[in-house]
């Protein structure tokens, strides 16, 4: 691979991300030929212009261009001189800008475009998969989902708003941990029927007092960058839910805590101050999400081209699937498959860089 730069003679310096940071402060892009020869752009039009003089040809050949936002810790000009002549073989020119959550959440956030003959196949949700999965940062495709117009944004709570299963939690202070955990796994890569999983696995849990429950609740670990995520989005006139196969005792507290507009789960059955192993009322499924999601759009009079879906398991599947955007957020395989971006190595916050 050839390291030669417009930039700075100092080959060294194309590993150092401050390097890259700091070029990317002081203009609008960087852009690179298939030589890999880089330039400075010092604003957005000349970086357009330059575009168009250097490529007329390559306009000519109906070469196509696409984006991606790539997002991570160490991404320096050298880890995309790999990246593109690795994943883009062939390319004509690329250009690197900062996303407008640059070091927001800690992590750099690049917008890289590409111009290639076959860029569709190439960035397709399969490939960019692989290529986060290669790289070590997380890669996702701009979306038609706009932060700026209101939306709704339904999410999964176990392992998704929160880094557990509190079925799960729960099942080792009974001392039927094991058990309960390869059920749920079992469930969650969409092994067992939901509700049959979910009656078997509570009815491991009679017994267990509510102060028992009260302690699990006030240690509930948010994944990062959750609260954050939420605010943006109610300051943005987003109506935020939780559907979950979880329980009320722990979705309930969430929806306080973080003011959100819902909170549908499952009931956990209660006497005398106990848990007696049972599960009341309706059961919130894959089927029930779905349709939480489709109501609430109906509810708060939302464009269906403006919804999101995150969640992690198989029964998170139909309503990622209904709405406009389904993330998955360090997911099952089964479930990578299907999401329109995945969630790999950053927080929560992952789902905004998916939006325009």
């Amino acid at each position: 691979m050839t390291n030669s730069s417009h930039l700075n003679n100092d080959s060294s310096s194309l590993f150092s991300v401050n390097y890259l940071n700091g070029r990317l402060n002081s203009s609008a892009a960087l852009t690179v030929d298939n030589r890999f020869l880089w330039e400075k752009a010092d604003n957005a039009d000349n970086a357009d212009n330059a575009d168009n003089a250097d490529n007329a040809n390559f306009e000519e050949s109906e070469l196509s261009k696409g984006t991606v936002v790539i997002v991570g810790q160490a991404i320096s000009v050298n880890t995309l001189q790999t990246l593109l002549e690795s994943e883009f073989s062939g390319f004509s020119r690329a250009s690197v800008s900062r996303h407008s959550l640059h070091l927001t959440f800690g992590s750099q956030a690049l917008l890289l475009s590409v111009w290639h003959d076959n860029i569709k196949s190439l960035l397709s949700v399969e490939n960019i998969n692989k290529i986060a999965k290669r790289f070590y940062f997380d890669c996702f495709l701009p979306s038609k989902v706009s932060l700026n117009e209101p939306g709704l944004l339904v999410m999964d709570m176990d392992s998704t708003i929160i880094d557990m299963e509190c079925i799960d939690e729960i099942a080792g202070i009974a001392g039927v941990g094991e058990k309960v955990s390869a059920l749920t796994e079992r469930a969650m890569q969409g092994e067992l029927d939901f509700n049959q999983s979910l009656e078997a696995r509570v009815s491991c849990l009679t017994g267990i007092s509510l102060d028992q429950l009260n302690a699990l609740k006030s240690r509930l670990p948010i994944n990062p960058g959750f609260a954050k995520t939420i605010a943006t989005l109610q300051e943005h006139g987003w109506i935020t839910c939780i559907a979950s196969g979880g329980f009320t005792y722990f979705a309930n507290y969430l929806k306080d805590t973080f003011e959100l507009n819902e909170a549908l789960s499952n009931t956990l059955g209660i006497k005398d101050n106990a848990l007696t192993g049972t599960v009341e009322g309706t059961i919130i499924n894959g089927e029930m999400k779905r349709d939480i999601l489709q109501r609430m759009l109906t509810l708060h009079q939302l464009k269906p081209s403006q919804s999101i879906a995150i969640g992690d398991g198989a029964n998170d599947l139909l309503m990622m699937g209904a709405a406009e955007l389904g993330v998955a957020y360090k997911a099952k395989l089964k479930v990578q498959a299907a999401a329109d971006a995945n969630i790999h190595f950053c927080g929560f916050e992952g789902l905004l860089y998916c939006l325009s």
